[in-house]
């Protein structure tokens, strides 16, 4: 799924975005897309790691495309 996220999903490295849930929205820029996670830090200078497949299976809001 890292694969489909890195060619085929509109966010980018860089990016700031922000994943909507019910239960906890996060909202950071992504450092990292690799072949399981992507890794990204908030403004709080947190550093959250989120798999994949959960990554594809929320809203992804892009707030800064770079």
């Amino acid at each position: 799924s890292g694969i489909i996220i890195f060619f085929n999903h509109s966010v980018r490295l860089d990016d700031t975005i922000v994943i909507i849930d019910k239960d906890y929205e996060v909202e950071g820029r992504i450092s990292d897309i690799g072949l399981f996670f992507i890794t990204i830090k908030t403004e709080e200078k947190e550093i959250l790691t989120i798999t994949n497949t959960l990554f594809l299976q929320k809203l992804v809001k892009i707030t800064n495309q770079s």
